[in-house]
């Protein structure tokens, strides 16, 4: 596992977004329900986690759609250089 560092800001961040988070679950338990201001709390807390643990869509070969699941930005990029074609030392 690659260690990575977040700022006190991104902490607070994502801390801000677990409270929303935490919210918003409390409401679908109690009320089985869900307020259309929480989809767009869920929605920011889904793009601040991408952006703050760098994570990225899954690449493959024809690109990536809208649908694709989200990885670890590393991980695509060994995918990429593991796609690469080899230079002849030749």
């Amino acid at each position: 596992m690659a260690d990575f560092t977040l700022s006190q800001e991104d902490r607070n961040d994502l801390l801000e977004s677990h409270g929303h988070l935490r919210t918003i679950l409390q409401t679908i338990w109690e009320c089985n329900d869900l307020w259309m201001s929480d989809v767009g709390k869920l929605e920011s807390l889904m793009y601040r986690m991408q952006h703050h643990l760098n994570f990225e869509r899954k690449k493959d070969v024809e690109g990536s759609g809208y649908y694709d699941s989200f990885v670890l930005a590393e991980e695509t990029t060994r995918a990429q250089e593991a796609r690469r074609p080899k230079k002849n030392d030749s």
